[in-house]
C-alpha cells in the first residue's frame, strides 16, 4: 500500500482549502512512515503583508528546529493544536497542487520546513470501490509471468475528493431537514444556526449585528409591542411567546412572497427580479448588509453603487417587509436602471433575459472587490499545454480584474475551439459567462409543438388495466385546428381520430371538450391538454366525465357540500364511454377497470383473488352528480328530504341488474353523464391502498423529442462561421470561415439557462418558438455536457489536427493524468423559471420560484404574476412557456 502527499500552491492556498480547528497528534518522520493516510496540516499562512511574511519566516524556523529535534530523537512524539483542511472542488493538478510520494515529502519537510498543509491520499487498485484494498499477494498456483500479467491489468489511482464522490442526499431528506428546522433561524437572512437574540424583545434571533441592523426597520414595531408584552407578562408566558415567535419567523408564508406592481409594461423586470431574488447566496449577501463592504463607487464600468443600493431596497421590501404589504412598487430600481441603461426607460416592452443579463453585470461591477484593476492579457492555450492548466490560468487571470459574490455564484467558463479549414490549426481559448443561451432544435418554423396526455381505455377482458397515461408531443401547423392534433396523435398511439376526445383540464376537472374545428392558436401554452379513447357518439352510447374526490366530503340537498365550498378534487379527471343498455353492475365494473391502476395492489394479488379484490373495490364509491358537482338522486323512489337520503340516492350500485338507461330515464338522452369517484383511505395488512401521487403519475413517450439535454447537445455542436464572423488564422495570415465549437468548461454554482424562443427573420418578420422543452425539476446531471469532465480534455494541444473531427481539437495523451480521480458531482436542482406568454412584442412575463438554503429545497412552488402571488403544483412548472431556467448546484464550488 502506498500513499501520496499533496503539495499545495502557496500563493493559491487561501482559495483552495476550508479550515477548522482541531487537536491532532503530529508524528515524527520515522513514525509517520507506518501511517497510510495523513490528514494533519499546519495553519494557513497569508503572505500578503510584510508583518505576516515575518511571521511566516519565524514559523518556518520553528518548524526546522522541530524537524532537527525529530531527527535527534526518532521516537519523539508531540501533541499540538493544528488545523485540518478539506480540499475545495475543481483543483487542477500542476496548477493548484502536485502529487509526490510520502517519503519524498517527508525529506522536503525536514530540509525546508512546512508552511503549506500536507494532505495525504491512499492509492487504490480496485476501480469498483473507492476504499478497496490492494490485490492479494501471489500464490504458488501461478508462476511469476502470470503474476506480472495480473498486476499489469490493475491500474492504481487515487481519489482526490473521497467525500464528494459519494451519492448526494436525496431531495426528500433535504426537504425534511428544511421543514423540520424551526429554532435557531436568523430573522433577516434565514440562515440556520443563529445564536444572537434581540435584547429588547427576546423574540427573534440573528447571525450577527449586520443582520440585526438590516432587519431593524422592519422589526421596530413588532419589537416595541413584544417588549411591552414581555414586561407585563409572567416568565412562563414570556417563554411561550418567544418560542411561538421563533416558529412563526421560520414558517412565515409571506417571507419572499410579495408581488411587484406593474409600472407600465414592466412584467419583464418583475419576473426577472422574482427569480433572481430566490438565488439564496446573493440575496443573503444583501439582506445581511455585507454587500456594503464590497461597494465599488470608483469602478468606471459600474454605476457607482447606485444599482446595487436600488436592488437592495427592493430585496428588503420583498423578503423582510412581507408582513406589511402583499405587493410593492420597484420604483427605485426602475429609475436606477433607466438612468444607466436608457433602453429600459419608458413603458416599452423588453426582453426579460436582456434585462437579467444587464442586472447581473451591473451588480457584479458595483460589488467588484478589485478597486484598481491591473492590465491582464488573456492569451490562447499554448501548444503542448494541458487544457486543464490552460483553463485554470485563464480563470485566475480573469479573477485578477473581477472578484465579486456575483461572479462566485453565477459565472462559469466556456472553452472555445476554432479549427482552420486550410491549415488545420487548432486554437483553444477560454471565456467567462453568467448565462447559457440554448437554441431550441426545430424542424420547421411553421409548426407548433403541443404536449398531450393520453388515457387509453380498458374494455372488458383487456390487459391494459395497469397502464399509466402517456404524454405525447404532437407537432401541428400553427394555423391548424384540433382535428389536426387528433390525426397527429392517432399516428403516434394507433387509435383512430374518431375515437379520440381532446379536453382542456383545469383544477382537476375537465374545463372544455375541444371541438375539431377549434383553431390551434386559441390553445395557450399553459393549457393542460388531455386525450381519451372513447366510442363515437351514437344514440346508444353514454359518455361519462369522472372526477376524483376524497371520501370524507359530506353533501346536502342544497349545497355542493355541507360547508358550502368547492369539492375536494385531486388527480386527473377522465372521460369514458359505455353502452346505455348495460346494467348498473356492468357500468360499475367498467369504471373500475379504468381506475383500478390507481389503487396500490398488494404483492402477489391477481385477478383471481376475489376476496382481496372486493376489499379493494370497497375503497371506491361512484356517485352520479350534475355538471356543478351536486349529487343527483336518480335512484330515489320518493322525494329527497335529508342529506342522508341524498347520499344514498345518488350512489351507483355495484350489484344491481337494472339498466342504466332505465335508471336515468329522460336524462339518458343527455350527451354526457357526470360522475364523482369518492375514494376512502383503506389500509390492508398495514399497506395504505390510496396514494394521491399515483393519481398524477404518467410516462413520457419517445415523441417528446425536445429535452434540455438535446438543447445542450445542439449548443456544443460544431458550426461553420459565416462571412460576417470569420476567424483570423495566425498561420494563414487571413480571416477564414473556421469550424467553431463552444463547450462548457467550468460550471457555476447557479446556472442560468436561456432558451432562445425568439427567431429574427428580418425587420418585418419575427417568430416565437412555442416548442415544449422538457426540463427536470431536480437532479439535472451537467457532467455529460461539461468538457472538463470528458476523457479527451485531459490531454494537450497539438499544432495540427489532421485526424481530428471537425470542431474537436487533437489531443496528445498525458500519461499519468488518469491516475487522479477528481470528479466532482455536477447535480443541479431547479429553483426558478421565467415564463413568456403571447408573441414577440405583445406578450406577458410571469415567474415560478421556490425557496432553498444550505440544507435543501422547499417543495412548495409559488407563481408570481406582477402583483399577484399564489401557490402552484410542481407538476405545472414545466410548460411550453418556459423562457429562463435557474438551477442551483448541490455541491457549491
Amino acid at each position: 500500500m502506498k500513499s501520496i502527499c499533496i503539495i499545495l500552491n502557496t500563493l493559491l492556498i487561501q482559495t483552495m482549502i476550508a479550515t477548522t480547528s482541531t487537536t491532532t497528534t503530529v508524528m515524527s518522520s520515522s513514525t509517520q512512515q507506518s501511517q497510510y493516510v495523513t490528514m494533519t496540516t499546519t495553519s494557513t499562512t497569508d503572505l500578503s503583508s510584510p508583518t505576516k511574511k515575518q511571521h511566516a519566516l519565524h514559523k518556518e524556523k520553528e518548524q526546522k528546529q522541530s524537524c532537527t529535534n525529530d531527527k535527534n530523537n526518532p521516537k519523539h512524539t508531540t501533541t499540538t493544536t493544528t488545523t485540518t483542511h478539506e480540499l475545495r472542488p475543481h483543483l487542477i493538478r500542476g496548477h493548484h497542487y502536485e502529487l509526490i510520494p510520502r517519503e519524498v515529502y517527508a525529506a522536503l519537510r525536514c530540509w525546508y520546513g512546512e508552511i503549506t498543509p500536507c494532505i495525504c491520499r491512499r492509492v487504490v487498485y480496485d476501480s469498483s470501490s473507492l476504499t478497496s484494498s490492494p490485490p492479494p499477494p501471489p500464490t504458488d498456483d501461478h508462476d511469476d509471468d502470470d503474476d506480472d500479467e495480473v498486476f499489469k491489468k490493475v491500474e492504481p489511482y487515487i481519489v482526490l475528493y473521497p467525500n464528494l464522490n459519494s451519492s448526494p442526499s436525496s431531495q426528500q431528506q433535504q426537504q425534511q431537514r428544511l421543514s423540520t428546522t424551526e429554532n435557531g433561524v436568523c430573522a433577516s437572512c434565514r440562515r440556520i444556526g443563529a445564536k444572537s437574540r434581540c435584547s429588547r424583545c427576546l423574540t427573534v434571533q440573528y447571525c450577527g449585528r449586520d443582520c440585526q441592523a438590516s432587519h431593524w426597520p422592519y422589526h421596530r414595531t413588532i419589537c416595541n409591542s413584544a417588549k411591552k408584552k414581555r414586561t407585563s407578562s409572567s416568565k412562563t408566558e414570556t417563554e411561550m411567546m418567544m418560542q411561538e415567535q421563533l416558529i412563526i419567523s421560520w414558517k412565515d408564508v409571506n417571507w419572499g412572497r410579495v408581488g411587484l406592481n406593474n409600472l407600465g409594461n414592466t412584467c419583464f423586470m418583475n419576473s426577472a427580479i422574482q427569480c433572481l431574488s430566490h438565488a439564496a447566496p446573493l440575496t443573503r449577501h444583501f439582506l445581511t448588509n455585507r454587500f456594503r463592504n464590497d461597494l465599488n463607487s470608483s469602478n468606471p464600468l459600474g454605476t457607482g453603487g447606485k444599482l446595487a443600493l436600488a436592488y437592495d431596497a427592493v430585496l428588503k421590501e420583498v423578503w423582510l417587509g412581507g408582513h406589511k404589504n402583499a405587493c410593492m412598487s420597484p420604483t427605485t430600481l426602475k429609475r436606477a436602471v433607466a438612468v444607466f441603461a436608457p433602453r429600459f426607460a419608458g413603458v416599452s416592452q423588453h426582453d426579460a433575459m436582456e434585462f437579467l443579463a444587464y442586472l447581473l453585470d451591473g451588480l457584479h461591477e458595483d460589488l467588484n472587490r478589485v478597486k484598481n484593476a491591473p492590465y491582464v492579457e488573456m492569451p490562447d492555450a499554448t501548444t503542448g499545454q494541458r487544457l486543464s492548466i490552460s483553463g485554470a490560468e485563464a480563470w485566475d487571470a480573469y479573477r485578477r480584474r473581477n472578484d465579486s459574490l456575483v461572479m462566485d455564484t453565477f459565472y462559469g467558463q466556456f472553452k472555445s475551439t476554432c479549427v482552420c479549414p486550410r491549415c488545420s490549426k487548432v486554437s483553444v481559448s477560454f471565456e467567462t459567462f453568467n448565462h447559457v443561451s440554448l437554441e431550441i432544435p426545430q424542424q420547421q418554423i411553421t409548426t407548433r409543438t403541443i404536449p398531450v396526455l393520453f388515457f387509453r381505455s380498458a374494455p372488458a377482458g383487456s390487459a391494459n388495466t395497469r397502464l399509466v397515461p402517456l404524454r405525447y408531443c404532437v407537432q401541428v401547423p400553427k394555423n391548424g385546428c384540433v382535428g389536426d392534433i387528433k390525426h397527429a396523435l392517432s399516428g403516434l398511439c394507433g387509435i383512430k381520430p374518431t375515437q379520440l376526445a381532446l379536453c382542456d383540464v383545469y383544477e382537476n376537472s375537465i374545463y372544455e371538450i375541444l371541438r375539431d374545428g377549434k383553431a390551434v392558436s386559441t390553445i395557450r401554452p399553459d393549457d393542460f391538454i388531455t386525450a381519451y379513447e372513447v366510442d363515437p357518439y351514437t344514440n346508444v352510447s353514454i359518455h361519462a366525465i369522472a372526477t376524483h374526490t376524497r371520501g370524507d366530503t359530506k353533501f346536502n340537498a342544497s349545497n355542493t357540500n355541507e360547508e358550502g365550498g368547492e369539492r375536494n378534487l385531486f388527480g386527473y379527471p377522465f372521460l369514458t364511454s359505455f353502452d346505455a343498455r348495460m346494467t348498473c353492475t356492468k357500468v360499475w365494473n367498467h369504471i373500475w377497470r379504468q381506475v383500478s391502476r390507481l389503487v396500490l395492489w398488494p404483492a402477489g394479488v391477481d385477478g383471481n383473488s376475489k376476496p382481496i379484490i372486493e376489499r379493494l373495490k370497497s375503497a371506491l364509491t361512484i356517485r352520479i352528480v350534475d355538471n356543478s358537482g351536486k349529487p343527483r338522486p336518480v335512484f330515489a323512489k320518493k322525494q329527497v328530504e335529508s342529506s342522508a337520503m341524498l347520499d344514498a340516492a345518488s350512489i351507483l350500485p355495484c350489484n344491481s341488474n337494472a339498466k342504466i338507461a332505465d335508471v336515468l330515464g329522460g336524462d339518458c338522452t343527455e350527451r354526457f353523464l357526470f360522475l364523482s369517484l369518492e375514494w376512502s383511505n383503506i389500509i390492508l395488512d398495514g399497506l395504505k391502498l390510496i396514494d394521491e401521487n399515483r393519481f398524477l403519475a404518467f410516462s413520457d413517450h419517445a415523441s417528446l423529442l425536445v429535452t434540455l439535454d438535446q438543447c445542450f447537445e445542439t449548443f456544443t455542436r460544431p458550426e461553420r462561421l459565416d462571412e460576417n464572423n470569420m476567424w483570423y488564422c495566425s498561420r494563414c495570415k487571413e480571416h477564414v470561415r473556421a469550424m467553431k465549437t463552444m463547450e462548457l468548461w467550468k460550471l457555476p454554482n447557479v446556472l442560468v439557462v436561456h432558451l432562445k424562443r425568439f427567431a429574427f427573420k428580418h425587420a418585418l418578420r419575427r417568430e416565437k418558438l412555442d416548442a415544449f422543452v422538457d426540463f427536470p425539476l431536480q437532479e439535472l446531471d451537467m457532467s455529460r455536457h461539461c468538457a472538463s469532465s470528458s476523457s479527451y480534455t485531459r490531454g494537450s494541444i497539438s499544432p495540427t489536427s489532421n485526424s481530428a473531427s471537425p470542431g474537436q481539437s487533437s489531443m496528445n495523451d498525458d500519461n499519468g493524468e488518469n491516475f487522479v480521480v477528481d470528479n466532482v458531482p455536477a447535480i443541479y436542482d431547479l429553483f426558478a423559471v421565467t415564463n413568456h406568454y403571447g408573441r414577440m412584442g405583445f406578450g406577458h412575463y410571469t415567474a415560478y420560484a421556490r425557496k432553498w438554503n444550505e440544507d435543501g429545497m422547499s417543495d412548495q412552488w409559488a407563481a408570481f404574476d406582477d402583483s399577484n402571488v399564489g401557490g402552484i403544483k410542481p407538476s405545472m412548472v414545466v410548460t411550453p412557456a418556459a423562457y429562463v431556467l435557474f438551477y442551483r448546484r448541490r455541491i457549491f464550488d
